[in-house]
């Protein structure tokens, strides 16, 4: 019989937890999915009760593992580090909150079982803040411009991937991995199904306008030369500009006075943007560089190794 593990990443999910358990459990009663399955929660070092709740279960249930961090690694390698440590002839990321329904898993599975890699939600309506939402397609659209893969717009990490993927996902050890984007670069055959993401019904999201900035300039980062190709050129031509109206200036006695201090300003703020993002991918190399074996799990429950 297949197997089929489940990846949820955590962090301060007390609320959320007993409910997710549950419904997953649902789905195979009574042999309504006739796989064998296992639940990863990954936390991200939570420091409310979710780390007992989950050792609860645990104890209850073998087929329920859990994977605490020494520290928040972030929602991307939370789900990486599900990955690896599954053990499924396929994986299912699903967020603790089941914002997305899981009555679509059923759909996933028979779309993996028709040969596809790469099963993934496609958000076609999000009961959400109608501003980020418009972000967020802005971010997709940035993406496309500057990838060779084509990202296709409102697909979130809710999906189903084959253990090929997985495998090649084992290889990776980035520390800022971008999930979603390798799980479309290594697939073969992918495909979309479009619901509806509905509102969270217990908890606050963990992932508000800022951290999702920060998730943006990431991907950004990790998978597009957008910053090496574009910030360079901006910066360049505000130097050349800056310098020929200072002496456009000195020529004409300081008359523009104002004006020249407001574009030095300008030059400035673009300057510390470009050195700042210049300084995050030194950072990066020198990380991946150092090539040092880092241990990044403090508790493991219900694994064998």
């Amino acid at each position: 019989m297949k197997k089929i593990s489940f990846c949820i990443p955590v962090y301060n999910e007390e609320e959320n937890i007993d409910f997710a358990y549950n419904k997953i459990k649902e789905l195979f009663k009574n042999n309504l999915l006739n796989y064998e399955y296992e639940i990863i929660f990954t936390d991200n070092h939570s420091d409310d009760q979710t780390k007992n709740i989950i050792s609860n279960i645990c104890k209850k249930d073998c087929s329920v593992k859990y994977l605490r961090f020494k520290n928040n690694l972030g929602y991307d390698k939370s789900i990486l580090e599900g990955y690896k440590s599954s053990s499924g002839d396929a994986a299912i990321v699903i967020d603790c909150d089941l914002q997305d329904p899981i009555d679509l898993i059923k759909i996933f599975l028979e779309y993996w079982e028709k040969g596809y890699d790469l099963v993934y939600g496609v958000r076609v309506k999000r009961l959400e803040n109608t501003v980020i939402n418009l972000l967020r397609k802005f971010f997709y659209i940035i993406m496309n411009l500057q990838t060779q893969i084509n990202y296709p717009l409102n697909a979130g990490d809710f999906r189903i991937i084959d253990k090929k993927i997985i495998n090649d996902l084992r290889d990776d050890n980035s520390l800022y991995p971008y999930v979603r984007g390798l799980s479309f670069s290594y697939s073969k055959r992918s495909i979309g199904i479009p619901y509806t993401r509905n509102k969270r019904l217990y908890g606050k999201s963990k992932l508000g306008l800022y951290k999702s900035f920060t998730y943006a300039i990431n991907a950004l980062i990790e998978e597009t030369p957008i910053f090496i190709r574009y910030f360079g050129k901006i910066a360049f031509f505000f130097t050349i500009s800056s310098f020929f109206f200072t002496i456009w200036n000195l020529i004409h006695l300081f008359k523009y006075l104002d004006i020249f201090r407001n574009i030095i300003l300008i030059t400035i703020f673009l300057f510390f943007i470009f050195f700042s993002i210049m300084g995050e991918y030194v950072l990066r190399i020198y990380l991946q560089l150092k090539k040092n074996k880092t241990i990044v799990i403090e508790e493991k429950i219900n694994f064998k190794n």
